[in-house]
C-alpha cells in the first residue's frame, strides 16, 4: 500500500462522508465496547494474579464433609502443623480482616486492615514500592509494632511522601511505625494497612478457633489436587493426634485466582459473549453498507474498467478504502475502550481485582484484530464481487430491475442481525424479569427510613469500655427527635454475611450422627429487631440485658419461622433451649419472628438464631435507626452524639438500609442492564441494515415501480411489494432467533431467579422489539416507493 492509494481512497471516502462517518462510528463504538469488557473479563477472570509464579498460589481451608458448610476458616495452631508436615507448600500463611480507626491524623479515619501471619508476604513474593515487609522480630508476640499501608492510602494520607516510611499510626492507643508500601495490584477488597498479628501463646495454640483466611504456595511442578491431598493426609495424622478437635476434618485446596473470581466468572464471560455478538451484528451491518455503496458505485466502477482500469486494480482500491476506514475505526476504538476500562475499573469497585483493571497491550490487539477481521468481512466481499468475470453487465444493469438473487448475500447478512438481535434481546429481556422478580421479593422487614452506620471499635479494646459507650449511644439516639427505634446487629440482612454453626435443641433432633442442625446467626441488641419492623409470630421480643460476659450464662435468643419448620417441623420451640457446638453458649428461645432475605434476595428461607446480646458483645456492629420522617436528617444529630461520648472514634459506613439492600442487587442489575444496552443497539443496528437493503431494493426497482403504477397499481400494491419481502426477512430472522435463544436457555439458566428461561414473556418482548425496528426501517423505503413517479422512473439515467 502506497501514499498515492492511500490518497486515492480518501478522497473517496470524502466524498461519501455519511457513509464515512457512519461506518467508522459504528466500527469504532462496537469495537470500542466489546475491547473494554474483554479488558474487564481477561483482567478479572483470565490474567494472571500480578504475583511472580501466580500459577503456585492457592487458597486452604479447612474442610469437614459432614457439615453443610463444608469449607472453614482455619485455626492457627493448624496452620503451624499443616506448616510443619507438608510436603507440597513452599510456604503457608493466613490473614484476618481487623478493620482499625487510625487517630494519627487531624481527625479519626477508618481504615480496612488486614492482620497478617509470619511469611505472609513472603508467599506472595511480593515486591513494595517503598520500604520492606515485616521482619521476624515484628510478628512473633510481644514484638515491636509495624504496619504495611497500601497505595491508596500512600496517596490520600501521605501524597506519595517518601517521608511517610518511619511515620505512626496509631490505633487504640498503640503507635505503628509504617515499614513499606505496597502497590495498588497487591491489595484486595481496597485494604489500606497490613498489621502483624502477633497472636498470644493462648489463641495460638487455640485448635477450635477457626478464624484465619489461609494462602499458600506451592511447590513447583505440583498440582492443586497433589496439594490437597497432601494437606488431607496431614489433618488425618492431626485427627488422631487430638481427637476431639480435629477429627472428622480434612482440608480443601483452591486455585487463588479462582476463589477471587467466584462467582463472577460467569455473569462477566456472558457480558462478553453478547457485546461479541453485538460487535457481530455491527460487522454485518457496516458490510452491508459496504455492499449498498457498491451497487450504487456500479456505474463508476464500469467506466473505470471500459478506460482500462482492470478488475484486480478495481478491487485494490475498493480495499484501501476499507482498510482506511478500519485503520481510523481502529483508533477510534483503542481511545474510546481506553476511557471505557478506566472508567471501569473506578466505577466497579467491589469487583474482584478492580485495582487491575484498565486498557494493556492485551486489549489493544484485541481492538487490533477484530478491526481486522471485521474489515477481512466486509473487504472481501465487495473485492469478490468486482473481481467477477465481467463489469460489463454492471454498466448495462445500471439503473434497472436487478434479479431477486443478486441480494441473496444482503439477505442473509440481514436476517443474521435480526436473529442476533432476537438472541440478545431476548436474553436482556430474562435478565430483567429475572432482576424485577429478585426486587419485588418480600424481604420480611421493613427497610424504610432506617438509617445504619458505624461507630469505630476494635475486637482487642476493653470490653466494660465498649459496652459503656454503646449502652450511652443506644439511650441518646431514642431520645434524639422523630427517633422511634434505635439498635444493632452484627450484620444487616441481605449483606452476603452468611455465619453457620451446628446448634442442639432440647427435644429435636436432627439426622446427623451428633443430632445437630445447621443454622445460620444474628447477633442482635434491644430495639434492632423492631427497628426493622420484623414481624413477632410468637413469644416475645428480647429483653433489655446489662452487660454480662459470663459464658456460662443462658441468655434469651429469637429464631425464624424456618427454624421452626425445620427444626420442630411446625412445632413449638418457644421455651426450649438449645446450644452453640461451637464454644457451647447456651440460649433459650423467647420467640418466632417472620422470616428475613438474611442470606441475600435470590436465597430461600434459611433457619436462623437470633441471639439476644448486650451493648459490648460484639464491638464493632450495623447501628440502625429508625426515624418517624426522612432518618437522614439524623445524621448531624448522631455524629454530635458519637463526638461527645468519645470524639477519638470515627462514625462511617452511614447510608439508609434501603441503599445497603439496593446495592445487594448490584450484580443482577448490572447484568440486566447491560445486557438491555446491548439488546437495544442490537436492535438499531439489525434495523440499519435492513434499511440498508430495502433502499437498495427500491432504489434498483425504481423503472418497476414505475411501470405497475402506470398500470394501475394501487398503494396498497406498492406497499405490499417493498414490505412484503422485508416481512419474510423478519419473520426468518425472528425464527433464527427464537431458536438461538432456548439453544442458550442452559447458560442463562444460573443467573435467572424468579422465572424460566424458556419465559415466552422475553421471548415475545424481544420479537416485539424487532418488529418496530423492522417497521421503522422499511419506513422510509416504502414513503420513497409511493413517491415514484412513473414518467422519471422510465426515463434512462
Amino acid at each position: 500500500m502506497n501514499m498515492a492509494a492511500l490518497s486515492q481512497a480518501w478522497r473517496a471516502l470524502v466524498r461519501r462522508p455519511a457513509f464515512t462517518l457512519v461506518t467508522i462510528l459504528t466500527l469504532a463504538a462496537s469495537a470500542g465496547i466489546t475491547a473494554a469488557v474483554f479488558s474487564v473479563v481477561d483482567g478479572v477472570v483470565w490474567k494472571r494474579l500480578p504475583y511472580p509464579d501466580a500459577g503456585e498460589l492457592v487458597a486452604v481451608y479447612e474442610a469437614n464433609p459432614g457439615q453443610a458448610q463444608r469449607v472453614s476458616l482455619i485455626a492457627p495452631a493448624r496452620l503451624e502443623d499443616w506448616q510443619r508436615l507438608n510436603r507440597t507448600f513452599v510456604a503457608l500463611a493466613g490473614s484476618y480482616s481487623e478493620s482499625v480507626t487510625d487517630t494519627s491524623g487531624a481527625e479519626p479515619e477508618r481504615l480496612q486492615g488486614r492482620r497478617v501471619t509470619p511469611g505472609f508476604f513472603e508467599v506472595f513474593r511480593a515486591t513494595p514500592l517503598a520500604g520492606r515487609t515485616f521482619v521476624a522480630d515484628e510478628e512473633r508476640y510481644g514484638g515491636p509494632t509495624a504496619a504495611v499501608i497500601g497505595e491508596e492510602l500512600w496517596n490520600r494520607r501521605f501524597a506519595r511522601r517518601a517521608d511517610a516510611i518511619g511515620s505512626r499510626l496509631i490505633a487504640a492507643g498503640v503507635g505503628y511505625t509504617i515499614v513499606g508500601i505496597m502497590p495498588r495490584s497487591f491489595a484486595v477488597a481496597g485494604i489500606d494497612v497490613w498489621i502483624p498479628s502477633q497472636l498470644s501463646p493462648n489463641l495460638s495454640g487455640a485448635r477450635a478457633a477457626r478464624f484465619l483466611t489461609g494462602v499458600g504456595r506451592m511447590r513447583a511442578g505440583v498440582s492443586v489436587a497433589e496439594a490437597r491431598d497432601d494437606l488431607s493426609r496431614v489433618q488425618r495424622r492431626l485427627g488422631d493426634e487430638f481427637p476431639e478437635t480435629d477429627a472428622g476434618w480434612s482440608a480443601d485446596v483452591r486455585d487463588l485466582k479462582d476463589q477471587r473470581v467466584g462467582e463472577y466468572r460467569r455473569p462477566l464471560v456472558f457480558v462478553l459473549a453478547s457485546v461479541v455478538l453485538l460487535f457481530a451484528i455491527a460487522t454485518a451491518n457496516v458490510a452491508g453498507l459496504v455492499l449498498v455503496q457498491l451497487q450504487r458505485r456500479t456505474t463508476e466502477f464500469a467506466v473505470r474498467a471500459a478506460l482500462g482500469a482492470s478488475r484486480l486494480r478495481i478491487a485494490a482500491a475498493v480495499l484501501h478504502e476499507v482498510l482506511l476506514l478500519g485503520a481510523l475505526a481502529a483508533v477510534g476504538a483503542v481511545l474510546f475502550a481506553s476511557w471505557l476500562a478506566a472508567a471501569a475499573g473506578r466505577a466497579m469497585t467491589t469487583l474482584p481485582r478492580a485495582s487491575e483493571l484498565g486498557m494493556d497491550w492485551r486489549s489493544a490487539v484485541f481492538v487490533l484484530v477484530s478491526i481486522l477481521a471485521a474489515a477481512m468481512v466486509f473487504g472481501a466481499l465487495p473485492a469478490m464481487t468486482i473481481l467477477r468475470p465481467t463489469l460489463t453487465p454492471l454498466l448495462a444493469a445500471g439503473g434497472r430491475t436487478v434479479a431477486g438473487g443478486r441480494h441473496r448475500l444482503q439477505h442473509a447478512i440481514v436476517v443474521a442481525q435480526l436473529a442476533l438481535g432476537v438472541l440478545v434481546a431476548g436474553s436482556a429481556g430474562l435478565l430483567v424479569r429475572s432482576y424485577n422478580a429478585m426486587a419485588s421479593v418480600d424481604m420480611g422487614f421493613d427497610p424504610d427510613r432506617v438509617l445504619t452506620f458505624h461507630v469505630g471499635a476494635a475486637w482487642d479494646e476493653d470490653r466494660a469500655r465498649v459496652a459503656q459507650l454503646q449502652e450511652r449511644l443506644l439511650g441518646e439516639l431514642v431520645r434524639i427527635p422523630g427517633v422511634r427505634d434505635a439498635g444493632f446487629a452484627n450484620f444487616l440482612p441481605a449483606t452476603g454475611a452468611t455465619l453457620r454453626y451446628q446448634v442442639r435443641v432440647d427435644g429435636y433432633a436432627s439426622g446427623e450422627s451428633n443430632g445437630a442442625f445447621n443454622v445460620g446467626e444474628r447477633s442482635v441488641s434491644r430495639g434492632y429487631l423492631r427497628a426493622l419492623k420484623f414481624p413477632l409470630a410468637a413469644g416475645s421480643w428480647c429483653e433489655e440485658t446489662k452487660p454480662d460476659f459470663n459464658v456460662n450464662r443462658v441468655r434469651d435468643a429469637m429464631v425464624n419461622r424456618a427454624f421452626v419448620d425445620r427444626v420442630a417441623r411446625g412445632g413449638v420451640v418457644v421455651g426450649r433451649q438449645l446450644s452453640l457446638l461451637q464454644g457451647g453458649d447456651r440460649f433459650r428461645i423467647v420467640g418466632v419472628i417472620g422470616d428475613a432475605l438474611e442470606d441475600g434476595p435470590s436465597a430461600p428461607p434459611y433457619p436462623y438464631l437470633y441471639a439476644c446480646v448486650a451493648e459490648g458483645a460484639w464491638p464493632d456492629p450495623e447501628y440502625v435507626v429508625r426515624a418517624e420522617g426522612d432518618a437522614r436528617a439524623t445524621a448531624a444529630a448522631i455524629r454530635q452524639i458519637v463526638r461527645a461520648l468519645d470524639p477519638a472514634r470515627p462514625v462511617f459506613g452511614m447510608k439508609m438500609v434501603e441503599v445497603v439492600i439496593d446495592e445487594a442487587l448490584d450484580q443482577p442489575r448490572m447484568n440486566a442492564a447491560a445486557l438491555s444496552l446491548f439488546a437495544a443497539a442490537a436492535v438499531v443496528l439489525a434495523g440499519l441494515g435492513l434499511y440498508g437493503l430495502m433502499t437498495l431494493v427500491v432504489g434498483e426497482r425504481r423503472r418497476e415501480i414505475g411501470v405497475r403504477l402506470a398500470l394501475g397499481a394501487s398503494p396498497h400494491e406498492v406497499v405490499w411489494l417493498v414490505a412484503g419481502g422485508a416481512i419474510r426477512l423478519v419473520g426468518f430472522g425472528v425464527a433464527i432467533g427464537a431458536a438461538l435463544t432456548l439453544a442458550s436457555a442452559p447458560m442463562v439458566r444460573a443467573l435467572l431467579f424468579g422465572v424460566g428461561p424458556f419465559d415466552p414473556y422475553a421471548l415475545a418482548l424481544a420479537a416485539a422489539a424487532l418488529a418496530l425496528a423492522a417497521l421503522a426501517a422499511v419506513a422510509i423505503p416504502i414513503r420513497q416507493a409511493l413517491a415514484v413517479s412513473a414518467v422519471d422512473a422510465m426515463r434512462l439515467e
